[in-house]
């Protein structure tokens, strides 16, 4: 177990951490290069950089046959990008006595309570058909076309300098968080095999905190620095990404098979439903900023609504 831990899950965390605040840096400045918004720039770069290690950690586990891993990562991560991930960002403003403050337009919001319904008909159908996959692929295409559609210009901010290898240093970013999440997934594999644990159960946890530390990191960071659209942004295109393309990656690479003896919807129904509640939540306190800033009180209380539902979560799994 010590070994595991040294030489996978400890260094693949360790380099999913670093990496991630490299791509939160120069995923903005790439942004203010090409006039993106900031909002436009989380929900697609670094939603997909923050994104990356589980899609490879979904395309190693289809490799391996693990089907349940896979879907208890892509609900997993979901579940922690909200509960998780925005209640420590949260938690880190209100202790530092910032209001997040947001106006993401309406479309945005309906887009991830679309993709979150979506995805759990998906899964009560048949998770890795091949039309599913088609279906989730398209309709992530099209919501990033309305991403671009409604893009503003990315207002400018005097402390961001200019740097010629923004590009080269985004894209070795993203590379690092690709090693990382090989080396998380191989650590994953290894307890599955060696202490006989549930695959549902290891995608959950394991692998779905695991590969949910880049957003952790990079909305902390962007938090910190003001920039709330791109965290905004990042949380939702990342639950996007996580629920449209990566559930379709096993589908689009022909592996119904892993279907089978993998998805039992009548146990996870639950954390499905508990997944739509935190979600509907999310897209209402992004909706309530838009119009005024909530108190230092009403953070505390959410915060710990999002990390209460966390932990109910976990302790459905141990069930």
């Amino acid at each position: 177990m010590l070994s595991i831990l040294f030489l996978y899950l400890i260094p693949g965390i360790a380099l999913v951490w670093v990496s991630a605040e490299k791509l939160e840096k120069y995923s903005v400045l790439v942004s203010k290069s090409f006039g993106l918004s900031p909002f436009f720039i989380g929900s697609t770069v670094i939603a997909f950089g923050t994104s990356a290690p589980e899609m490879l950690t979904t395309l190693f586990a289809a490799v391996e046959n693990k089907g349940g891993m896979i879907i208890g990562n892509v609900v997993g991560s979901n579940v922690t990008n909200i509960a998780l991930v925005f209640g420590l960002t949260l938690l880190v403003l209100t202790l530092r006595n910032i209001n997040f403050r947001s106006n993401v337009s309406n479309l945005h919001l309906l887009l991830l309570l679309i993709s979150t319904i979506v995805v759990w008909a998906i899964l009560s159908y048949r998770p890795f058909y091949f039309v599913s996959s088609i279906i989730l692929f398209t309709l992530l295409i099209s919501t990033i076309l309305s991403w671009y559609k409604s893009n503003e210009e990315f207002e400018s901010e005097d402390s961001i300098e200019n740097d010629n290898w923004a590009i080269f240093k985004l894209v070795l970013s993203i590379i690092s968080l690709i090693f990382a999440a090989w080396l998380i997934t191989e650590g994953a594999l290894q307890i599955l095999s060696n202490f006989g644990v549930g695959e549902l159960f290891i995608g959950f946890t394991i692998l779905a905190i695991g590969t949910s530390l880049p957003e952790i990191a990079a909305s902390i960071a962007l938090a910190l620095k003001g920039r709330y659209e791109a965290v905004a942004g990042a949380l939702i295109g990342s639950n996007i990404f996580n629920g449209l393309f990566v559930l379709a990656i096993p589908g689009l690479l022909g592996r119904e098979e892993l279907m089978m003896n993998t998805w039992v919807y009548d146990k996870w129904i639950h954390l499905l439903v508990l997944l739509l509640f935190i979600s509907l939540i999310f897209i209402t306190y992004l909706k309530i900023t838009k119009n005024k800033v909530l108190s230092r009180s009403a953070n505390i209380s959410l915060c710990v609504l999002f990390f209460s539902t966390y932990l109910y979560s976990l302790m459905l799994v141990f069930e």
